[in-house]
């Protein structure tokens, strides 16, 4: 595939040249006396488009963007249309001064530089309103009139890989400008980080300082260093502050772009010249972190590194099926004869030199929920549930290993072997010398003391009651060459159709999948009873067990009903970083009780009706119905719930409202013929409540 930077024709030629020169005639007519900026930031801008190309756009980046002719023509049509911010700035008045009146054709000298794009679309050179109206957002974004280091959203609005890339594109130049100290927009920022009271003027802060370099760091990874000279203590200070401002623009340009740059941080190396500075401000131990990760404290079970390392395979085989239709998933785990080596394969979409560096590298930095998979998921209506959150769950490999091999390739790259023996020194790399399919291997080399008592069996039984309802085939292979299908139960609860005694409800719910289970005692001929069942519901997302929660179910159900609900898609919930507590949003929380409710009426008219169907003694009949009925809160039993509910049950929760009633307002009946409950809204309540009022009129 053609790279980015080399991805231009004689027509982008010619419609860039088109552009360059259509600015420069229109920043003549509206700023007649801005000709030296003009030209410094018409060079400004096509330096920071050479720092795009050259080494700030990584491979992955460029590759989307070659999808599309069109993209390199936006990126240099945005970077000379924001040469006239600068112009447009120094034009109107700075803070505290009064405006002037400039005697200029067009607009006004405070028309923002998109409004400008819209309404002199022709006089630059552009195709049509649309092609305006996508460069204005582009400049809109890539040089926000606050004159401000933070960066405005962009709706993107892209469909596929091959459409305009608005958000990268705009992030990129966004980035450029931000990392161009020799900037006016950059330098006003630099200023007003100086201290109160430091009496610098504007102009003069270039004076202070000097860039000598700046690029990828040489030794530390996914790093952007800039080596700067400074010769004054307070603007030494301002321009750590700005390193603190273009961090967080990093972070969330880094939220914004797909795909994501390859950098995660930027470092300001700055040498002090006649001054010695004094730099404090919070750090974080990265050994403390690590070890938190990597311990007790996060994951109590040992054997949750299996689970992690499943989740990981499971994402990389969702997402190698959004690109390969024929594509058959498969992940295989398998114990080595002596124990002293786990492993988990899968052949999903691998990785390559890049990819590690930009995600597997970043702890706490998730590809799978990036930005670009997320629009992918909803344009194309695929709806795939990914399952890593947090980017950590690898670390947990080190709860019982002490060196990890990685053996992976992805689609069009070389093989690579990734040896890890500690978290916190440099990663051996190198190329595969044999073939291997595309995919991951990952190989634990376990601790002696955890290789001691570690047993397929054990990881068998954690497996089975963690990983139960997947969608992609999951194999082990015990120490003694057995294989063991795992994760493909059925969600449903199996029904007793030869005795009758267990009865299923399903939920109802718009991507997920649940199901509720009552069950009977029973005598040869009939019903007696309700077999007693605790642990309320069972909740597992992406078909992995979160957690099980009693307080889901009514209080008066918990001793007799169980469920299980695997969250998918829409209906998925924040989890903790061990995943083993969930965090219910109101919305959410409110969508599951009601439709375990609803999935409570339909098993109660299930098992309601086989007692009807039965010759069971009346005493019988009238406890089982009475034991139902304590199922349903009157206050929770809405007029849809009522209309559902059986003849015998709906009786009993009307009686045991109306004694309610009876008790709690006896006095409002008395004196005013009507009870004042405030709350009782449904209908079949507000009928109980006028019962009253007709039998004191009676």
């Amino acid at each position: 595939m053609t790279s980015f930077s080399e991805q231009i024709d004689k027509e982008c030629q010619r419609r860039i040249a088109t552009i360059k020169q259509s600015v420069v005639r229109l920043a003549q007519v509206l700023f007649p006396e801005g000709d030296h900026a003009l030209t410094a930031s018409v060079r400004r801008r096509e330096r920071q488009v050479a720092t795009l190309e050259d080494w700030l756009l990584d491979s992955e980046q460029q590759q989307i963007l070659a999808l599309n002719a069109q993209n390199r023509f936006y990126l240099y049509a945005a970077a000379y249309l924001t040469a006239l911010v600068p112009l447009r700035l120094a034009s109107s008045p700075e803070d505290g001064e009064s405006s002037a009146v400039h005697p200029l054709e067009g607009p006004s000298p405070a028309i923002g530089v998109g409004t400008l794009i819209r309404e002199r679309w022709r006089d630059l050179g552009l195709r049509d309103p649309a092609e305006a109206s996508d460069l204005a957002v582009i400049c809109e974004a890539a040089a926000p009139e606050e004159r401000s280091v933070d960066a405005p959203s962009v709706d993107d609005g892209e469909t596929s890989d091959a459409a305009v890339n608005r958000t990268l594109l705009a992030a990129g130049l966004r980035l450029a400008r931000a990392l161009d100290l020799s900037g006016d927009s950059v330098q006003r920022d630099i200023h007003r980080c100086l201290p109160d009271g430091v009496n610098l003027n504007r102009n003069q802060l270039a004076e202070w300082f000097d860039v000598a370099d700046f690029g990828p760091h040489r030794l530390v990874p996914a790093t952007i260093q800039l080596t700067i000279a400074c010769r004054h203590a307070e603007v030494h200070r301002a321009l750590k502050a700005y390193e603190t401002k273009v961090q967080r623009l990093l972070g969330r340009l880094n939220r914004r772009a797909s795909p994501r740059f390859l950098f995660s941080d930027c470092r300001f190396e700055i040498i002090p010249r006649g001054y010695d500075p004094v730099d404090l401000k919070f750090t974080v131990d990265s050994s403390a972190a690590l070890h938190l990760f990597t311990g007790n404290r996060l994951y109590a079970d040992r054997r949750a590194f299996l689970r992690e390392l499943l989740q990981n395979a499971i994402d990389a085989c969702h997402l190698r099926g959004l690109v390969d239709k024929d594509y058959q998933p498969a992940i295989t785990i398998r114990f080595q004869d002596d124990i002293r080596i786990v492993s988990v394969a899968d052949n999903g979409i691998g990785m390559d030199r890049q990819w590690i560096e930009k995600y597997f590298l970043q702890i706490g930095i998730s590809f799978y929920q990036s930005g670009r998979i997320r629009r992918i998921n909803h344009d194309r209506g695929i709806g795939l549930s990914f399952i890593s959150q947090f980017g950590i769950g690898f670390l947990s490999s080190f709860l019982v290993a002490e060196k990890i091999i990685i053996r992976t390739r992805r689609l069009g790259s070389p093989g690579l072997q990734i040896t890890i023996r500690d978290l916190k020194d440099y990663f051996d790399i190198r190329l595969l010398d044999e073939a291997m399919p595309v995919g991951t291997e990952v190989c634990l080399h376990l601790k002696p003391s955890r290789a001691r008592y570690c047993r397929s069996l054990e990881y068998i039984g954690y497996l089975k009651t963690n990983i139960r309802f997947l969608k992609v085939p999951v194999e082990l292979v015990d120490e003694s060459g057995r294989t063991i299908a795992i994760g493909r139960e059925a969600l449903a609860y199996p029904e007793d159709t030869r005795r009758g005694t267990a009865f299923v409800a399903a939920l109802d719910l718009p991507a997920s999948e649940g199901y509720l289970l009552l069950q009977a005692k029973k005598q040869t001929s009939y019903i007696q009873g309700l077999e007693p069942a605790h642990g309320g519901v069972s909740v597992f997302q992406d078909g992995i067990f979160v957690t099980q929660v009693e307080t889901l179910l009514p209080e008066g159900a918990r001793q007799h009903v169980i469920g299980r609900v695997n969250l998918e898609g829409a209906d998925k919930c924040e989890l903790s970083m061990d995943r083993n507590r969930i965090f219910w949003s109101e919305e959410r929380l409110a969508a599951i009780k009601r439709a375990l409710r609803l999935s409570l009426v339909d098993v109660v008219r299930r098992f309601a009706a086989a007692v009807e169907a039965q010759e069971a003694p009346e005493a019988t009949r009238t406890g089982i119905f009475n034991q139902l009925a304590v199922f349903f809160d009157f206050n929770e039993v809405d007029d849809g719930m009522h209309a559902r509910l059986p003849p015998a049950i709906r009786d009993r929760i009307e009686k045991r409202f109306r004694d309610f009633i009876r008790i709690h307002f006896a006095h409002a009946v008395k004196t005013v013929g009507r009870p004042v409950a405030d709350g009782y809204n449904e209908a079949w309540q507000q009928a109980i409540l006028d019962s009253f009022v007709n039998r004191r009129r009676g």
